[in-house]
This record gives structure tokens, C-alpha cells and sequence, in this order.
């Protein structure tokens, strides 16, 4: 802490240093700005001529040469050998050395033409260049590579198409010391009686663009000619940079760019319209560099000299300014001792703050550990208490949907008390605070009782809401369907759209006429009913199984018919019964479900489902319940006489 305090001196400078450098480094910016700015502007009414001379005289020899070439066109030699229309072997090569003879004698008197080829539909070629005849009538020897093949084929009518650059020797075969490095072609579509359809394509030699260029070339200048896809068709400088879509994309923006030496320089480029080349004029800034340099020292120097005066203005003002710190000292010990009485501070040495120091430092700790201390218990209660309401919340939304799930299931028994023909009880007991399962019954008319049995898949708060759809759905259905497979197949029908959740149910309905006995049911994939004969046993009943509601369209359910006598008992049940697990892993399974019905077989629905549910809690002992507890029990009386 002593030699922090020592060096307090000097850390009062950075804000002269910083101010310093500011103002060095803010003159050198707008300097710099102003002077690359004049440059550029320089550059730019040079461009500006430059660039529109070089992109008339492109144009005007692009269109010379096709004007020629066209004209070349109109020979009936030419147009001849085009058809290839030879009924010998004779004729064949007699019109092949006319049409040779012609070409050649053509092209000799146009120095900017190197050369002519034409192409059928076929993609057979042939045309003539310094080095050779190239007459390929076979499509298969066309040397053009595959890409500008397929590129001028699909040339439309009337346009002209640039390709290249492409090497004389691609299309020779070989390659010597007179052949062209690089040329580029144009072509275009001709479709007309003498010549069929054909592709014409004129070659032209990057060599024609040195004396247009030459009048332009100075010592800081490199020209680059690219094609619409950056394909260099021609360069003149120096060093040149080979990235073109460097060159390209940062031209016109005024931003420096460097060579693999570090040097800089600055790139501008149009295109030229007639033919969709770049043209690219690539600037040296090396020596604009150098001056800027120059006058960044200057202005270095400069701040350095401002530093000095800033200097000696600062001794002075601290010599007096620490004068006032020995008197602080002073009264900040005397704080430190308890005595808060006012004092004039006159400090005069920067060495005496070590002991006000120590002071403001016991102070500072002490006070940082008590707020410390005061927050941390203030975040804690306040954590605390969220926490307490949140899990009041959650009880309070589950106690509430709770109640609206035992609401909107009939929980009044006996549920008919005028009607002594059945004796009807049923239960749902869910594995959390609200279940997937479901039962219902209901009086469709006087005669004809409905009853279901269901099971969602999932559990929680989706199961049941998607609970309290299939019920009413199934509801609706059945008060609409009086066939106990129509309403199920109308149910899937309705569950299955918009059923993004993917969620299903099996369910287990039936249709009771009081009069006769007769049960109608049907079987959604939910578990087997037990059936109790009056003086009999209770025993499985393996009716047939539909696929689920809610799961795929267009399913169709089977209904079967069971004939009840008075004293007859049917026990319907979800699958929370049969795999009821116990600590151990074992399941209650179907045989003991059976088994269980048989032991109170003689005693009333409220009697059997009470004994079934103590029976599977004796067995599952303390393992948590994992699934929905749903049973529902009817026993048929017969009808009233």
C-alpha cells in the first residue's frame, strides 16, 4: 500500500498523458482523412476519363470484330459446310478446304480477330486458328471444356455471350511457343435457312488491349480487365494482385488495401456495359503513405512539446493541492479514534496519506462486511418468500383444477335413486393431484343407459385436459349415434384433428336397454370387462379390441352384445388396477384383479370397488401409486314389475 501511495503521483498524470495523446491522435485522424480524401479525389477525375476512354474502345472493337465476323458470315462456303449436308466422302472435303480456305483468308485481314470457330446444335466444332485447322464433325471431340459447352449451347437468340479466358492449346491439343496463353470468345445463336442452327464464336487475343492500355500505363497504375466472373482477361503494371474478387469488391470504397510486401494501395473499377467485363485500375498509395507518415511525426513532436508544458502546469498546481491533504490526514485518524469534530486539512506531503490510508481502509472493510452481510440475508428472505408463494400458487391452481376434474365426473352415489332396476358405483383415484382417466353415465332416454370407462394417455394437466374433450366428445356422440361403434368411430374422428399433442385414449363403452338386459359395446384398446353370472363367479370377458380414439383416421370399431339377467354384475377398470406395482417390482396383475372381484363377488358395487381398492393398496404397500385408479361397477336388477 506504501509504494501505491508513493507512485500516487504519477497515476495523476494519466489524465495529461491521455489528453496528450487525444489531441495527437485526433489531429493525425482528421489529417489523415482530409489527406486520403484529396487523393482519392485526385484519383477518381483521373478514373473518370480514363475508365470511359477504355470502355468505348472495348466496345467499339467487341462490336467491330462481331460486325465483321457476321459479315465473314454470309458466304455460301461458309454456310455450306455449316448443313454438312454431303452425300461423299469427296464432297465432304472438297467443301472442307473452300470453307478452311475462306476462313483463313478472312481472319488474316483483321488483326484483332485471332481467330473463328462455329459449333452446330450437336456440339460439333470447327473454325480455323493461326496454329491449325480445327474441323471435330464428331461432337464427342469437342475440346471446349463441359462448362462453356453447356454455356454457349444455351446461348438465347440474338444475345452475345462472353466466355473465357481459355488457352489456345485447349482447343489445339498442344501447345508451343506461339500459343496463346489467353483469349476470350464471343459468342452467339444464328439460326437461319443457309446455315441451319449454329453457334458462331469469335476468339479474340488479350494482345489487343496492350496499345490501349499503354497510352494510360504510369509508374503507380496496374490495369486488370476481369470477365462478369472474375476471370482475368488481361493485366498491365507491375506487381499486379491476383485476388479478383478482392480487387473488385473493395474498389470505389476509399479503403487502403496492402500487398503480400505491405505495401498499400487503392483499387477503382466500372464495368463495361457492351460486354459485362470489370475493368479494374489497381493504385499505389506507397508514396501518399510516406508523406502522411511524415507529417504524423511532425504532429508526434508537436504533442510532445504540449506534454512538457502540460507538465510543468501540473507540478505546480499539485505542490499546492497536497497542502490541503495533511490537515485530512489528521482528522481522518482522529474519526478513526471517535473524535468527529471538524478540522482545515493542510497536508503537504503525498508520503502522509499512508496512515489515512490504514484508516479509510478499516472503515471501508468493516462497513463492506456488514452491507454484505445485510444484503445476503435481504436476497435470501426475499428468495425465501418467493418461494413460499409460488408453492402456494401451485396448490391453490392444483387444488382448483382438482375440484374441477371431481366435478365434471358424476360423484353422487347412488347416482339414480329412482331407478331400482341398476345399482351403479364408481371411483377415480389419480396418481397425481388431476389424471388422465375418466368414467361416465348417463340416461340416453328412459330406456337406455349409457356407460364408459376411459383411459388418457400421459398424466398431469395435459391428460386431463385432453380428458374433459374426449368425454364431451364422447358424450355428444353417443347422444347422437345410437349405435355404440358409430359414436366411438364419430369420436376419433373429432379427436383426431388438430391433435398436435399426439395424445390418445382407450375407452371402454357401452349401451344398457333396462328392459331386456341387453348390453351393445365396443372395445377402444381399454382392458377386458369382468362379468358376474348372478350366483357365479366373476370372470374375464375377451371382447374384441379396436384401435384407440384419437390415434388414426378412418378406424372402424366392432360392437359385440351381452345379455344380462337380474343379479348379473360387470366390473369395468383402467389399467391402473392390473399394473399397480408394489415395492418389490411386481405387478397386481389380471389374475389378481379376478381373484379379488371373487372374494366379494355377493357384496354391492360400493362394497366391491371399496374391497378392490383396499385390496391393491394392501399389495402396493407404501410404493407411490404410478397410475390413474379408475373402477366402475354395475349390478343389473332386472326391470320393475
Amino acid at each position: 500500500m506504501k509504494r501505491k501511495l508513493k507512485t500516487l503521483r504519477l497515476r495523476m498524470l494519466l489524465p495529461v498523458v491521455a489528453m496528450t495523446l487525444f489531441i495527437v491522435i485526433l489531429l493525425t485522424v482528421l489529417f489523415s482523412r482530409a489527406y486520403i480524401g484529396r487523393i482519392l479525389s485526385q484519383e477518381q477525375e483521373v478514373n473518370a476519363g480514363s475508365f470511359e476512354t477504355i470502355s468505348r474502345s472495348i466496345t467499339q472493337i467487341a462490336n467491330t470484330n462481331i460486325s465483321t465476323v457476321r459479315s465473314i458470315m454470309m458466304d455460301d462456303r461458309l454456310a455450306s459446310y455449316l448443313r454438312y449436308d454431303y452425300d461423299s466422302m469427296a464432297k465432304m472435303l472438297h467443301g472442307r478446304m473452300d470453307c478452311r480456305d475462306y476462313l483463313r483468308s478472312a481472319i488474316t485481314r483483321y488483326d484483332s480477330i485471332y481467330g473463328l470457330l462455329f459449333m452446330r446444335k450437336d456440339g460439333s466444332l470447327f473454325g480455323v486458328l493461326p496454329e491449325g485447322n480445327i474441323f471435330y464433325d464428331r461432337p464427342e471431340e469437342n475440346p471446349l471444356p463441359r462448362d462453356m459447352k453447356t454455356q454457349i449451347l444455351g446461348t438465347p437468340l440474338g444475345q452475345t455471350v462472353w466466355v473465357g479466358p481459355i488457352s489456345a492449346s485447349v482447343i489445339y491439343g498442344f501447345e508451343n511457343s506461339n500459343t496463346m496463353k489467353s483469349m476470350v470468345i464471343a459468342a452467339w445463336k444464328t439460326v437461319d435457312v443457309r446455315y441451319d442452327e449454329c453457334y458462331a464464336m469469335m476468339l479474340m487475343d488479350e494482345a489487343v488491349f496492350d496499345d490501349l492500355f499503354a497510352a494510360l500505363q504510369d509508374a503507380n497504375s496496374t490495369w486488370h480487365l476481369f470477365t462478369a466472373d472474375h476471370a482475368e482477361i488481361f493485366h498491365m503494371g507491375g506487381d499486379a494482385c491476383r485476388d479478383a474478387d478482392l480487387l473488385i469488391n473493395e474498389s470505389n470504397s476509399g479503403n487502403y488495401l496492402y500487398d503480400e510486401n505491405g505495401r498499400p494501395f487503392c483499387t477503382f473499377s466500372m464495368t463495361v456495359a457492351s460486354t459485362g467485363w470489370v475493368l479494374v485500375r489497381e493504385v499505389s498509395m506507397e508514396n501518399h503513405e510516406q508523406v502522411a507518415n511524415d507529417v504524423r511525426r511532425s504532429v508526434a513532436i508537436f504533442g510532445g512539446l504540449v506534454f512538457l508544458v502540460a507538465l510543468v502546469i501540473y507540478e505546480l498546481w499539485l505542490k499546492r493541492f497536497m497542502r490541503q491533504f495533511r490537515s485530512l490526514q489528521k482528522g481522518i485518524i482522529r474519526m478513526g479514534q471517535g473524535d468527529l469534530e471538524s478540522e482545515t486539512f493542510e497536508p503537504t506531503s503525498i508520503e502522509e496519506f499512508l496512515q489515512m490510508q490504514q484508516e479509510i481502509n478499516r472503515t471501508r472493510i468493516a462497513l463492506n462486511r456488514q452491507m454484505d452481510t445485510i444484503r445476503r440475508m435481504e436476497r435470501e428472505q426475499m428468495e425465501l418468500e418467493n418461494q413460499k408463494k409460488e408453492r402456494e400458487r401451485m396448490i391453490q391452481e392444483l387444488s382448483m383444477a382438482r375440484e374441477i376434474q371431481r366435478n365434471a365426473l358424476p360423484h353422487m352415489f347412488p347416482p339414480f335413486p329412482d331407478r331400482k332396476e341398476i345399482d351403479l358405483f364408481a371411483s377415480m383415484d389419480p396418481a397425481r393431484d388431476v389424471g388422465g382417466d375418466f368414467y361416465d353415465f348417463f340416461f340416453i332416454d328412459d330406456d337406455h343407459l349409457c356407460l364408459l370407462i376411459a383411459d388418457v394417455s400421459g398424466k398431469g394437466i395435459p391428460a386431463a385436459m385432453f380428458m374433459m374433450v374426449a368425454k364431451r366428445m364422447l358424450e355428444e356422440s353417443v347422444r347422437t349415434q345410437p349405435e355404440v361403434s358409430q359414436a366411438l368411430q364419430k369420436t376419433n374422428e373429432v379427436l383426431i384433428k388438430d391433435n398436435e399433442a399426439k395424445m390418445f385414449v382407450t375407452v371402454w363403452l357401452g349401451i344398457l336397454e333396462i328392459s331386456t338386459g341387453i348390453l351393445n359395446a365396443a372395445n377402444a384398446g381399454h382392458e377386458f370387462p369382468v362379468i358376474r353370472k348372478n350366483g357365479s363367479y366373476f370372470d374375464l370377458y375377451k371382447d374384441k379390441h379396436g384401435f384407440v380414439i384419437g390415434g388414426m383416421s378412418g378406424i372402424r370399431y366392432r360392437e359385440y352384445r351381452v345379455q344380462l339377467e337380474p343379479g348379473d354384475k360387470i366390473f369395468v377398470y383402467t389399467d391402473g388396477v392390473t399394473e399397480a406395482t408394489a415395492e418389490n417390482g411386481a405387478m397386481f396383475g389380471i389374475n389378481r384383479t379376478v381373484a379379488a372381484l371373487n372374494t366379494c363377488g355377493e357384496g354391492s358395487p360400493k362394497e366391491i370397488i371399496q374391497t378392490m381398492r383396499d385390496t391393491v393398496d394392501a399389495f402396493v404397500g407404501e410404493a407411490e401409486q404410478f397410475d390413474d385408479l379408475t373402477m366402475m361397477c354395475l349390478e343389473y336388477k332386472g326391470p320393475i314389475k
